[in-house]
């Protein structure tokens, strides 16, 4: 995989087979304009006889050549699915997926034509094939609405999130916050905030993570953090004790709903080395920080 697939997001495989290309997506590379474009595009779909009035057949005949062409793709793209699930697939043990389950995940799967969002589907239907029931119907109608932009958006979000406690719950921490002492009542003392935008997580980003059910709305913060026992925290399959004296002590966070702890589940761990550097940082300056267990 190269670095720029890996930034981008959502993973991609190195070599896929390769898939029929209509003739209009091969030459339509070059085009600029508005007009050409959407010339190339009704050709791509075969509803362009009124543009360029070459069809040798009657309208019905136009309808059953686009269906039958919609048809073909939608075979080729869940062949596709189909085979990258194999090929992910080992001896680990496996159940029968719900006949209900499956059903909707064809009809919802025959129209992923990326690459990228192909191989996303791979891995919920190896999950499903492995540990049937683990995806929901509500997370495939997440899924569904999905762009391969945003599936990038919410992969980036995936590599900076952390959890700490007891709870494994995926969670985005913005910032460190000190209790206020008498002496500071008039001159608070800020909080230590991880910028999630300077790690291509823009707050606009959370919107539409927010919008497509992904994370809860709101900011929310943490109870105080104890001072008698350690904090158990985690990231990306580095695990920490977080160990301090002062009381007081809360995160902020944003939380991954369930839908989306479902999803990120199926993109595992992968660290962000600048971010986990800045995080680690700023627990530093209010924690004692001992590294237990780094990513196998």
């Amino acid at each position: 995989m190269s670095q720029t697939e890996e930034q981008d997001g959502i993973p991609t495989v190195s070599n896929p087979p390769a898939l029929p290309v209509a003739e209009s997506d091969t030459k339509s590379t070059h085009l600029h304009n508005s007009r050409s474009r959407a010339k190339a595009l009704a050709g791509e779909y075969a509803i362009d006889f009124l543009i360029t009035r070459e069809a040798e057949h009657d309208l019905l005949e136009r309808a059953r050549l686009r269906e039958h062409n919609e048809v073909k793709r939608q075979q080729e793209n869940l062949e596709q699915i189909s085979k990258l699930a194999y090929d992910s697939c080992g001896e680990e043990k496996a159940g029968i997926p719900d006949p209900d389950w499956m059903h909707y995940f064809l009809s919802i799967a025959k129209n992923i034509r990326s690459t990228a969002m192909q191989k996303l589907w791979s891995r919920v239907l190896k999950q499903e094939i492995t540990t049937p029931g683990t995806t929901s119907i509500h997370t495939l109608d997440t899924l569904r609405k999905m762009t391969q932009r945003e599936a990038q958006m919410f992969h980036r979000a995936c590599m900076l999130a952390c959890h700490f406690g007891g709870d494994e719950h995926k969670k985005l921490l913005t910032g460190v916050t000190p209790r206020q002492t008498a002496l500071r009542l008039f001159r608070p003392r800020p909080a230590d905030k991880l910028p999630l935008g300077g790690f291509q997580l823009p707050y606009s980003s959370l919107l539409i993570l927010m919008d497509l059910g992904l994370i809860l709305r709101g900011e929310l913060e943490s109870g105080e953090i104890a001072t008698d026992s350690p904090l158990a925290f985690g990231y990306q399959g580095y695990q920490y004790r977080l160990r301090t004296p002062k009381k007081g002590i809360t995160f902020t966070y944003y939380r991954f709903s369930p839908t989306g702890q479902e999803i990120a589940s199926l993109l595992g761990n992968k660290h962000h080395e600048p971010f986990k550097e800045s995080l680690l940082e700023i627990l530093a300056k209010h924690f004692v920080v001992e590294e237990v267990q780094q990513p196998t």
